[in-house]
């Protein structure tokens, strides 16, 4: 007989489950939110070095230079050069290129070549200062690319001026001026400048600018089965927020799907007609499952959409199947947290204006380890990390940040502890809130204080 009333209770928890699931999950707006928008953003991110990178407008005209002293015109019009010019480009893609995988050094010089082909700068040297207002006339009307005035304070050996300050040269283009054309006129004539000091100063550039270049760096990340791939210095610090966030995202957005529908339901009566049929327990039950459902289709579909940008980034090393089940654990303690909080909530209030005074202060302890993240991510092993790792309800996310960021393992027994302990938690949050479910799904009027809330859990 026991039994049989089980597994009576048990197909109603399941047919609320699946009811939530539905109301929510196979609706347009979450299909898109949860399943379309992941893979636009995908495809937007792989897209972005491309765009980047894109082909440059062909450019042809001039830029003059006024210097009183003639010498910059002359280096100008070697940086200008085809050849600089397309050392220029490759460069400046090879920065923007960092976010795409595989080849994007041969495929900048491509980019390049092809660049420097469509760039045609001719330099004008002008050393009458009387000649400034017509030539910023042709500026203005397009007849020219750009003027460069280089002042004398600027070829000093001391570029400063008579109050001390750092000596600049001024730039003057048209308002239609393309960025990258801005930024190659730019650089040019700067380096055109210090190249001029230089000879001023009596030195060879070519040889004083080998010795004083600055090596670059290749950074390899040798993996646990000895291959060596790219490292990522920025990939490996934004992963541990990026999982914190992964969190967030799947726990937050169905559980205010949850708070909404329980205040929805409440207030339009609905709620006393599933009572009918179902108790108070069942009712709490049923719907955290449902949205724990919708977490998780958002959860893989999020993460899914990460793993396969570090896959194409070859980076997936950097992501372990442990870290992966840890998610999953962390995963289930976080939903129960926040569901917990936002199904007992909603029963007690009778419109989000008011669940927000009820929510705030569980959400204030929530946000710790996103005000926290980085300095928890830069020491894990710390006290302020170790600290928090036990603190309920921002166990999961700041363990998530921990276990994700260390480049040492994390002692298996603080693991252990916290998952522990954070159930633990999980159970007095559940009995808690079913307390305060039970109460208020029936209460209307004036919303409850936290002081008649906790009357609440030990009354009930």
């Amino acid at each position: 007989m026991a039994d049989a009333r089980s597994e009576h209770a048990a197909r109603k928890v399941a047919s609320i489950a699946f009811r939530e699931f539905k109301h929510t999950a196979l609706t347009k707006g979450f299909i898109f939110g949860a399943l379309i928008v992941p893979v636009m953003m995908f495809a937007a991110i792989a897209a972005i070095g491309a765009l980047i990178g894109s082909t440059m407008a062909p450019v042809s005209g001039t830029l003059a230079v006024l210097d009183g002293s003639g010498r910059v015109a002359a280096f100008a019009t070697a940086e200008l050069a085809p050849e600089a010019t397309a050392r220029e480009i490759a460069e400046a893609l090879e920065r923007n290129a960092t976010i795409m995988p595989g080849g994007a050094g041969t495929q900048a010089m491509a980019q390049a070549a092809t660049d420097a082909a469509r760039v045609d700068v001719r330099v004008e040297p002008v050393t009458d200062p009387a000649q400034e207002a017509a030539l910023r006339t042709r500026v203005q009307d397009g007849s020219l690319l750009g003027l460069a005035i280089v002042t004398p304070d600027v070829l000093k050996a001391d570029p400063r001026d008579a109050e001390g300050h750092d000596a600049t040269f001024t730039l003057i283009v048209p308002s239609k001026s393309p960025p990258r054309l801005t930024r190659l006129l730019e650089k040019s004539v700067a380096r055109a400048i210090v190249k001029a000091r230089v000879e001023a100063a009596g030195s060879d550039y070519t040889s004083l600018n080998a010795l004083l270049s600055v090596p670059e760096t290749a950074v390899r990340r040798l993996a646990t089965d000895g291959k060596e791939a790219s490292e990522s210095v920025a990939a490996k610090t934004l992963l541990p927020v990026g999982f914190m966030m992964l969190l967030w995202i799947s726990t937050f957005t169905s559980g205010q799907y949850l708070l909404t529908s329980t205040i929805e339901e409440k207030s339009s009566k609905v709620m006393e007609v599933i009572l009918s049929a179902v108790s108070p327990l069942q009712l709490l039950v049923g719907k955290i499952l449902g949205y724990a459902l919708v977490s998780a289709v958002m959860l893989v579909m999020y993460g899914g959409m990460g793993l396969a940008a570090l896959s194409a980034a070859a980076m997936s090393d950097l992501v372990s199947p442990w870290m992966l089940v840890l998610m999953g654990v962390y995963f289930l303690m976080a939903f129960a947290f926040v569901s917990t909080m936002m199904a007992s909530v909603g029963s007690a209030v009778n419109d989000l204006r008011e669940a927000q005074s009820l929510v705030t202060p569980a959400m204030l302890i929530l946000m710790i380890p996103l005000i926290l993240w980085l300095p928890i991510s830069e020491q894990p092993n710390g006290m302020l990390a170790t600290i928090m790792s036990f603190v309920p309800p921002a166990i999961p996310f700041v363990m998530m940040l921990r276990v994700t960021a260390s480049s040492e393992p994390i002692a298996p027994w603080q693991v252990l502890a916290s998952i522990v302990w954070g159930f633990g938690w999980v159970a007095v949050f559940v009995w808690a809130g079913a307390k305060i479910f039970r109460v208020g799904v029936l209460m209307q009027g004036k919303p409850p204080t936290p002081k008649e809330l906790l009357k609440w859990i030990r009354m009930a």
